[in-house]
């Protein structure tokens, strides 16, 4: 970026222009008003001096004296002065400008001075080169206020005098203008500094945003505008760090869920084609096709488990999942569980149990996903739990949580169990606790399981303990709370 592009280079320009333009307008209006004032000041010293040999004039009649006393006014206000008699003649004059003789004075002013009229104002003498402006002031002599005139009295200096008291004013002046111009153009500069050089930060904290470096934080403190689009900056780059971690988390899943699915679906094809194949080509007959075939439908309902998992899981993500909650008895639900799992239990040598000793409420749930939940918790619990002999399904008296009543439902094995740290993540999609899982385990039934308790307004909880077991408790809604 070229240097004048930058907000310091601009503000400063700014801060510059405006300055040097305020500094000429005052100039101007400056000068005005002292050439204005100095103008008016030394026509009134010209009249007083004029009113005051006017009036030695009428009281002297020693034409010495007289003239003694005009050279000594002359002299001492650096003026001409000229005395006129009646007729206009000259009888005294004094000359106070050095090196220059008597200017040619307009006759129009003395005629109209004899004639009664003081006079002031300028005039210009086109002969002086080095003054050719005057300030004249002119005074009738009378004895009286309305006596006869007894002649005139003439003072004038040079324009330039009162121009060059103006011009060291001005210049006195703009002197100290551009000192305070100084200072506030430095003040500002420093002021701008203040500005950019936060913006800057906040651009390089962009610039490795951009190029991917999410951990770029600003330094930015205090509560201005800023600092608070600092703090902005860093908590979005905070969720995008933790969105990309969640899209590589996600990535990650689903690369196992691919790799898992490609193995869980190519055993149970495998072991289908090749006893199906044995069948047809006569390999097997009698009693050994039928165990063949007994195979091949237990292979089938896994194959379907899977598959009603994985559109489980894409209708959530499209938010097409649709719960259809009605009141139905929580006892029903669990034995038509245990009936629908109890082959796969039998087969790994484990014994399914109901304890229930109550007569539960009825609970507003889904049927069908409430018992995809409970066939998922229990197919978990024969999966890993091979050792734990018996596995509980037990419905305990109903609670209340949150101003809400549910009917708790548990499934508890006696298994490894599940280390405290991944307690809490079991319920993710595709988590699986270590690398040695049992076949089909897609790590998808406790992430369907709590996201359909949590449609229909129930909750899921899990407690476990090394060597000991775990629980699964579903809390479901109970229907007479439901409108």
């Amino acid at each position: 970026m070229k240097p004048w592009h930058s907000v310091s280079a601009r503000l400063t320009l700014t801060l510059l222009s405006l300055t040097l333009g305020s500094l000429m307008g005052l100039s101007l209006i400056l000068d005005n008003a002292l050439n204005k004032f100095f103008v008016r000041d030394a026509q009134e010293i010209l009249q007083r001096q004029a009113d005051v040999l006017a009036q030695a004039s009428v009281q002297e009649n020693n034409t010495a004296i007289l003239n003694q006393w005009v050279n000594l006014t002359a002299q001492q206000g650096r003026l001409q002065v000229v005395i006129f008699s009646p007729k206009a003649k000259v009888r005294v004059q004094g000359q106070g400008v050095s090196s220059l003789g008597m200017v040619t004075i307009p006759a129009p002013l003395i005629r109209q001075t004899l004639a009664g009229e003081g006079q002031q104002g300028q005039f210009w003498v086109a002969t002086d080169l080095q003054y050719p402006w005057w300030l004249y002031s002119t005074m009738p002599i009378r004895r009286e206020a309305n006596s006869q005139v007894l002649g005139a009295v003439y003072v004038a200096m040079p324009l330039r005098r009162p121009k060059q008291f103006a011009q060291e004013v001005k210049g006195l002046v703009m002197g100290m203008a551009i000192a305070s111009a100084t200072i506030a153009t430095t003040a500002g500069l420093l002021l701008s500094r203040t500005l950019t050089t936060p913006l800057r930060q906040l651009h390089q904290q962009a610039q490795r945003l951009e190029a991917g470096d999410y951990t770029a934080r600003s330094v930015l403190k205090g509560k201005d505008e800023l600092a608070v689009l600092g703090r902005l900056l860093d908590q979005m780059a905070a969720k995008v760090t933790e969105t990309l971690a969640a899209l590589q988390a996600q990535e990650t899943a689903r690369r196992e869920l691919v790799a898992n699915i490609s193995h869980d679906l190519r055993t149970p094809l495998a072991s289908l084609r090749v006893g199906l194949e044995a069948i047809l080509d006569g390999v097997v007959t009698a009693e050994k096709a039928q165990q063949y075939l007994r195979r091949a439908c237990r292979e089938t309902d896994y194959l379907t488990h899977l598959v009603e998992q994985l559109l489980l899981l894409a209708q959530a993500d499209a938010g097409q999942l649709k719960v259809q909650p009605q009141a139905v008895s929580v006892v029903a639900i669990a034995q038509e569980c245990l009936s629908r799992m109890e082959p796969s239990a039998t087969q790994a040598g484990l014994q399914l149990k109901l304890d229930n000793d109550l007569y539960p409420p009825q609970v507003w749930v889904d049927p069908e996903l409430t018992g995809q939940i409970i066939l998922n918790l229990l197919d978990n619990a024969i999966k890993y739990a091979p050792q734990s002999g018996t596995i509980h399904l037990e419905i305990l008296p109903s609670i209340q949580q949150y101003q809400q009543h549910y009917v708790p439902l548990q499934v508890r094995d006696w298994g490894r169990g599940i280390k405290p740290e991944a307690v809490e993540q079991v319920t993710k999609r595709f988590y699986r606790g270590n690398g040695a899982r049992p076949r089909g385990g897609l790590g998808l039934g406790l992430a369907i399981a709590q996201h359909v308790c949590q449609l229909q307004g129930g909750s899921l909880q899990i407690s476990s303990q090394l060597e000991q077991g775990t629980v699964v408790t579903l809390f479901l809604p109970i229907a007479f709370r439901r409108s």
